[in-house]
């Protein structure tokens, strides 16, 4: 627990990029971080979309496909909502330090059918966050175990958003655990508010990959998502209000 008016050395840490995976494109499944590191491995249902190349323009060429563009530059990641995800090959943040994770989603529906997870990294038993569209609730919702244990109580924090209907340019959704001040944070569009915020007093470690798209459900995989996954940006360490509004935007905020 943070003393009021302590600096502690990681309240000054800069946080460090562990990840950015722009989605633009994936070879034999595999698709690229932007610096080399550990790529996403795109299971059945995932596809990479590519926005128009420019080459025919079909308000001039009746025979030139009308090609959507893509959430954020040339690419994203479409998703089934059956079986479709991608995943690291292990685990990316250390969930019981200060973490930031941001993404770009599109729902595909207007009327969701059931709860849809965009990002999630498991523990042992459980994952020890996960971030979701509840559309009983009309919100995104993340939610974070008390304990890595299967039914374990959850802190659950949210803002009100109507579902895409697969159109538009989706919403900017971050979340920023914050371990010098005991606080974990859901940001959307790059605004957070009390009903988004919880305190959090020790995150959970975790063993798991990050997943994009699906989330654990029982003893297996579950609350996959039907919609468009764009720009997942991953740091250790919590970034600042003021930085936030920079993720999303094909390239990486300036932590100055």
């Amino acid at each position: 627990m943070v003393v009021p008016g302590e600096v502690t050395e990681l309240a000054r840490r800069k946080p460090a990029l562990l990840g950015h995976w722009s989605l633009e494109d994936a070879s034999d499944g595999v698709s690229p971080e932007q610096k080399g590191g550990t790529p996403l491995r795109l299971g059945t249902g995932a596809s990479i979309h590519r926005g128009p190349d420019g080459s025919c323009l079909p308000d001039l060429d009746p025979d030139c496909p009308d090609v959507p563009y893509a959430l954020v530059d040339d690419g994203h990641l479409h998703l089934d909502g059956k079986s479709g995800h991608a995943a690291t090959e292990g685990p990316v943040l250390d969930t019981s330090d200060s973490f930031t994770v941001g993404v770009v989603v599109r729902l595909a529906d207007r009327k969701p059918s059931g709860p849809m997870t965009v990002l999630s990294q498991a523990g042992e038993h459980t994952d020890t966050f996960k971030v979701r569209y509840d559309p009983s609730k009309y919100a995104w919702q993340l939610i974070v175990p008390h304990e890595d244990a299967v039914g374990a109580k959850e802190t659950v924090v949210s803002q009100i958003v109507m579902a895409n209907g697969g159109r538009g340019v989706g919403h900017r959704l971050a979340v920023v655990y914050d371990d010098a001040i005991d606080r974990i944070m859901l940001y959307v569009d790059g605004y957070t508010n009390s009903d988004a915020t919880a305190e959090l007093a020790a995150g959970l470690p975790s063993s798991g990959p990050l997943q994009i798209g699906r989330a654990t459900t029982g003893d297996g995989w579950g609350e996959y998502l039907h919609g468009d996954v764009d720009e997942v940006q991953a740091y250790q360490g919590a970034l600042r209000d003021k930085d936030i509004p920079g993720l999303g935007h094909g390239t990486d905020p300036c932590l100055c």
